[in-house]
């Protein structure tokens, strides 16, 4: 099967999974039609992944499949080497269409071949890699004190860390800094620290109040030793998880430039990266307030807030939370993304530049891990697109 036959495919599949979430388009319901109407056997798999029964017994049944087994004895059936973008190529035409539906379900669900094999791979280690890859990032950020002073965490064994004040600073076993504010002496001095994470970098921190925050990669979180007073204020750049510890007497607040959520006790993902155009804020429990000039809004649990420029802050219901976490979850999950916003989280999470100078249009759907070698992530967009690329060194070009 040549290239564009499997991306036909893919595209096929994501048009039914489109058509299961009433999301297609007129052009995309066109193509849809004119693929049904040109054979029976399109038209018999077509009913079969659409019937609400057939569907929802596929989905539990494949819950709970070992999928590497399950691939295996596909590979098996239709004598072909181990590789998921052969079976991809050829599971149209496999005779047994009850299963060659049930894989198509996945495809669907899930939007092509992100989820086959990948997902839940452990991370790459670098002696592993084949020539001309990228490992993924890993844990790893530098703690600036109120000195100036930096430890690079990555490096440091776990235990104390430093002091700062009255607050003793532990690298837990986990990887998690943790800032311990037990030791309640008074101090009028406010010690700011600053932790960062570089491209390829990733890390988590428990406040002085007990509230836990995740940096993204090329991200940082500045924020006093120890909380004080009446309000909690820390400042963030880059994107963040935060799930903030409730106090009614002293809200929280996260502060991005001109940007301000404030919160009392809630967990929510703010994107609000240098040189982007929006701050993305996604509420997740309880309930926050954005600021930003003149504009404010209040979020509930599943809104996501846009601000940025004169439009103010726009509000978004039945925001896509599951793709505003991803990274948070160890995965990359694009819902109709384009290729910038694609290229952007690459770019951070491998620690390389990606030039797609003068592609345009491409957008895409899938899920895979972010535990995996840049090639894999790579691959995977090349099978569900006509988009091929080469990598040299931390450098990748791609072209159509």
């Amino acid at each position: 099967m040549e290239d564009k036959d499997l991306h036909q495919l893919f595209y096929i599949a994501s048009l039914i999974r489109r058509y299961l979430t009433a999301t297609l388009t007129a052009e995309e319901q066109a193509t849809l039609s004119t693929w049904l109407a040109a054979g029976e056997k399109n038209r018999q798999l077509f009913r079969e992944l659409t019937d609400e029964h057939f569907v929802e017994d596929t989905r539990q049944e494949l819950a709970a499949t070992d999928m590497q087994a399950s691939f295996e004895r596909v590979y098996t059936a239709i004598g072909l080497r181990k590789q998921p973008e052969a079976i991809a190529a050829r599971i149209l035409w496999l005779r047994n269409w009850k299963w060659a539906a049930a894989v198509l379900v996945l495809m669907a669900i899930t939007t092509a071949a992100f989820l086959i094999i990948e997902k839940n791979k452990p991370p790459v280690a670098a002696a592993t890699l084949q020539p001309h890859d990228v490992a993924p990032g890993t844990h790893k950020a530098t703690l600036t004190l109120a000195n100036g002073s930096s430890i690079i965490l990555d490096n440091t064994p776990d235990g104390i860390v430093a002091s700062q004040g009255a607050t003793v600073i532990r690298k837990t076993s986990n990887g998690q800094l943790l800032y311990d504010a037990s030791q309640t002496g008074r101090n009028n001095n406010i010690a700011y620290n600053t932790i960062t994470t570089p491209n390829g970098g990733e890390f988590q921190v428990v406040l002085p109040d007990g509230s836990k925050v995740w940096l993204n990669a090329a991200s940082s979180i500045r924020f006093p030793a120890a909380f004080s007073g009446n309000s909690r204020q820390v400042e963030i750049t880059g994107e963040a998880y935060l799930e903030i510890t409730r106090n009614v007497t002293a809200p929280f607040s996260v502060v991005s430039g001109k940007h301000a959520v404030t919160v009392l006790g809630t967990s929510f993902n703010i994107h609000a990266y240098t040189g982007e155009e929006n701050i993305v804020t996604t509420l997740l429990q309880g309930s926050i307030r954005v600021t930003e000039g003149a504009y404010s809004k209040v979020l509930q649990p599943g809104q996501q807030s846009s601000a940025g420029g004169a439009a103010g802050i726009q509000l978004i219901n039945n925001a896509d939370t599951e793709a505003a976490l991803a990274w948070r979850n160890g995965q990359f999950v694009f819902n109709d993304a384009d290729l910038k916003t694609v290229v952007s989280q690459l770019e951070r999470w491998y620690d390389v530049s990606i030039d797609y100078s003068g592609m345009s249009g491409y957008r895409f759907n899938g899920e895979i891990s972010r535990n995996v070698s840049l090639s894999k992530v790579l691959k995977m967009m090349e099978l569900t697109s006509n988009i091929h690329y080469t990598i040299n060194g931390k450098n990748i070009h791609m072209t159509r």
